[in-house]
């Protein structure tokens, strides 16, 4: 272990001997070298510093190759250092020694990946002193020129050396050793932000690109600036499509194209390799060899003429993944909309795992194809929930380096050195990081009659609300790291939204793979190994998949055998010689179907540890709740017997029947709800949304007496009839078309008023009820997916006590 010096003095004295930082001690950088090496007190909150003198003994690992690193970097003070690398046996071997006065692991912190290297203290010096510096320092020493240059030069080197390495990987025997070398002197990296306009559209080409990382727009027609970019739907106007990492731009040139055939501009910070024409054509033999190899790195880029393409669903839905950056979420959590039935269980079982529910149900709603070519329409939704960028605005913003990257590549927060500055809460994007009190109030247990009405009422239970103080702190989703579910050794992640959603609506997904249409777009090198692997139950869950196989063959089986056996035996015949009967054995099996049918209800609440995901055990509850619900049907047969058994068989039936209306609900009314809702709304949001129109009704109302006559006599009847409400459910019309037909509809009412501004009122009401009555057909459909409960557990309790007080009057007249 290093020994670590924080005296101030000591640290200044380092500085002093580090030329690359030397102008830091100029008077005008005086404020950023006293954070640097003492920090400072804000509101009373310890800032800084951000560095520490570290002494190494020789041999001792400064960094390893393949660690996460992505807080911390260094500058070498004294002594030499060693560099290492494995080779493709795994084995370290020294490949260089650096001298005094270099910075080390800035790249691991700018790119937010492993450390390429292992660098040691070699055994022949008497010891190494560094500087550890940690991420918030890195923004203040770029603002010094000699620091930047050489951070900048060392960025771009490393980024082409790694492109070319990869290329050699990728292209075999295609481009030589000499190849790649006369490729990377003539090549630069370069690293451009968004909008950026990289390609105009009937200029000379004069450069190949290659793109290392980023996403790139191509259109042609027209001039691809940034509102036309972001305002023109996918091939609205003209030709266009997306292209990822892995593709290249301009080999065309090298076939006799003189001139670009679209305009290319940047949707995200991108990492792009330029090759100039003028210097690759010097080498005739090589130009062929490159157009070649290149050519076969992706498909995508092969359509210079931008044809336009007639999957205009598929282009609107990767736009939209790129342009709100979720594409590259290194962990992204989606809800297939399609599948939720809003029942708030994923952000309950935050809650009671972290003490707040760190996921909020609002997010960017995505309209997708469910395969590439098919007319079938997925909707998703990626909740307000942290997916763990590649690039983290909160984590570079973070003053106190409290936001960091850990060891597995996670973005994490150490509340020990978070000040609650609100500053990451306000720079995500994502609104994906929530500030709480640090010494929260201790979270109550809700009562009988709260747990009740949570259970039975439409709305999803209720988080507590942060209170507001002087003491805060950041929260984010980690992951569920550091939890019970997810004890050292574990071979796979959970996650408790994940494993607490009932229909497998949620789950988080590498996107690159998720998303087939942004999956397309990638050539076969320069693919993100950073993405988190995941199975993804939304494309293939074998284990439901085996469930229901299993379910069904066994009820087909276990009705079958006892239907041979009644036929052969009948009820009250004995069986072989033995006491039972196939009414016991019916009763029997019924019992243990209707033991195991309970146990759902005993794992629902289970949320800080692992026991199966809870899809898992509503398919077993159905399954098996279907195969006892045949069984003891067939044992109560067609005789009611005294009023005990009739009662209990009465509530058995009632308890069937909510069960299956209960089922028929969460199939049917989420995905009525998805195709007329546009962006999924929490049903809290939708009553506050009918208030406000029922407000803005009534206001309109009292402003002009004929236009309340006519809202009264003619617009209410028609918008508040059973049959309008139906024909939201049966007619599924986008909410635009909706208003379109209500205006068309009172026309003649509207031409009716001769006062402009009357008819503007009515126009107005016309598209508030059209409105509020499309709020209330979605609000109908949420209180339908909770409205069975009530009575199916209800029934159920009913039926279980009766089903004890049955059996013990059973064995009772048995045995006597």
């Amino acid at each position: 272990m290093p020994k670590a010096d924080v005296n101030p003095e000591a640290i200044l004295e380092a500085v002093k001997k580090i030329d690359i930082v030397s102008e830091l001690l100029d008077e005008k950088n005086k404020n950023n070298l006293k954070m640097i090496v003492e920090g400072k007190v804000s509101g009373g909150k310890q800032i800084g510093p951000y560095a520490r003198l570290l002494t190494y003994e020789p041999g001792e690992v400064i960094m390893r190759e393949g660690e996460w690193g992505g807080n911390t970097f260094y500058l070498s003070v004294t002594g030499d250092l060693d560099v290492y690398l494995r080779d493709e046996s795994g084995e370290e071997k020294k490949v260089a020694r650096i001298p005094p006065g270099v910075c080390l692991g800035e790249r691991s912190v700018l790119a937010g990946i492993p450390r390429n290297a292992t660098i040691k203290v070699p055994a022949d010096i008497e010891f190494a002193t560094l500087l550890e510096l940690v991420r918030p320092a890195l923004r203040l020493l770029r603002s010094l020129k000699k620091f930047a240059e050489q951070v900048d030069a060392s960025y771009r080197n490393h980024g082409l050396a790694n492109v070319i390495a990869k290329l050699q990987e990728e292209t075999g025997d295609s481009l030589s050793p000499l190849d790649l070398a006369t490729l990377g002197n003539i090549t630069q990296f370069m690293a451009y932000g968004k909008h950026h306009l990289l390609i105009q559209e009937g200029m000379p080409i004069d450069k190949i690109f290659l793109i290392r990382g980023g996403w790139v727009r191509r259109v042609r027609g027209v001039p691809i600036y940034a509102d036309v970019a972001e305002s023109t739907g996918p091939g609205a106007l003209v030709p266009e499509d997306f292209l990822g990492a892995g593709n290249c731009l301009g080999l065309e040139a090298l076939r006799g194209q003189e001139k670009w055939a679209y305009s290319a501009a940047l949707m995200a910070r991108s990492e792009i390799l330029e090759i100039p024409l003028t210097a690759l054509r010097a080498e005739p033999e090589l130009c062929s060899r490159i157009s070649k190899a290149f050519s076969d790195l992706s498909l995508a880029d092969d359509d210079t003429g931008l044809t336009a393409s007639p999957q205009k669903r598929e282009l609107a839905a990767a736009e939209k993944e790129i342009a709100t950056g979720i594409v590259d979420g290194v962990n992204l959590l989606v809800m297939d909309m399609d599948l939720c039935v809003r029942c708030g269980n994923c952000s309950l079982a935050c809650h009671k795992v972290h003490g707040q529910s760190r996921l909020l149900r609002r997010g960017i709603h995505i309209e997708r194809p469910m395969q590439l070519g098919s007319a079938n329409m997925q909707h998703v939704l990626s909740p307000s929930v942290c997916m763990h960028c590649k690039d983290p605005e909160c984590l570079t913003g973070c003053p106190t380096g409290a936001i960091f990257r850990d060891p597995k590549g996670q973005v994490d927060i150490d509340p020990h050195t978070c000040i609650g500055c609100f500053d990451c809460a306000t720079q995500c994007p994502y609104n994906a990081i929530s500030m709480f009190p640090r010494d929260g109030k201790p979270i109550v247990t809700p009562g009988l009659f709260t747990r009740l009405r949570n259970l039975f009422g439409s709305s999803a239970p209720p988080t507590a609300a942060p209170a507001e103080g002087e003491d805060m702190v950041a929260i984010k989703c980690n992951l569920c790291e550091h939890t019970p579910l997810n004890p050292e050794g574990a071979k796979r992640a959970a996650y408790s939204c994940e494993e607490n959603c009932p229909t497998g609506a949620l789950v988080r997904v590498n996107p690159h793979e998720y998303f087939d249409e942004i999956e397309k777009t990638l050539g076969l090198v320069f693919r993100d190994q950073t993405h988190a692997i995941g199975r993804n139950i939304h494309k293939n869950d074998p284990l439901a998949k085996a469930w229901h196989i299993i379910g069904s063959t066994l009820i087909l089986a276990v009705s079958g055998l006892i239907g041979w056996a009644l036929w052969r035996y009948g009820f009250n015949q004995h069986l072989r010689g033995t006491w039972l009967t196939m009414r016991w054995v019916t009763g029997l099996v019924g019992l243990v179907g209707v033991a195991i049918v309970m146990t759902y209800p005993m794992r629902k609440p289970i949320y800080r540890r692992r026991a199966g995901a809870l899809r898992y055990w509503l398919l077993a509850h159905i399954y098996i709740g279907t195969l006892a619900a045949i069984v003891l049907l067939i044992h109560g047969g067609s005789h009611g017997g005294g009023i005990l058994t009739t009662t209990l068989m009465i509530s058995f039936d009632v308890v069937i029947l909510t069960g299956l209306f209960g089922l028929a609900s969460y199939q049917i009314a989420p995905r009525i709800m998805t195709s007329i809702e546009g962006d999924p709304l929490l049903i809290e949001d939708l009553e506050g949304r009918r208030s406000e129109l029922q407000e803005e009704i009534e206001s309109i109302k009292k402003t002009n007496d004929q236009v309340r006559e006519i809202i009264d006599r003619k617009l209410r009847p028609h918008f508040f009839s059973f049959s309008y409400l139906i024909r939201q459910y049966t007619k599924r019309e986008e909410l635009s078309a909706s208003l379109a037909k209500a205006r068309l509809h009172f026309r003649t009412e509207m031409a009716a008023v001769e006062d402009k501004e009357e008819r503007g009122l009515l126009l107005r009401a016309v598209e508030r009820m059209a409105t509020l009555r499309r709020v209330e057909a979605l609000i109908y459909l949420h209180r339908l997916l909770k409205v069975w409960i009530a009575p199916h557990v209800i029934s159920t309790s009913v039926m279980l006590v009766l089903m004890i007080a049955h059996i013990v009057q059973v064995v009772f007249f048995n045995v006597r």
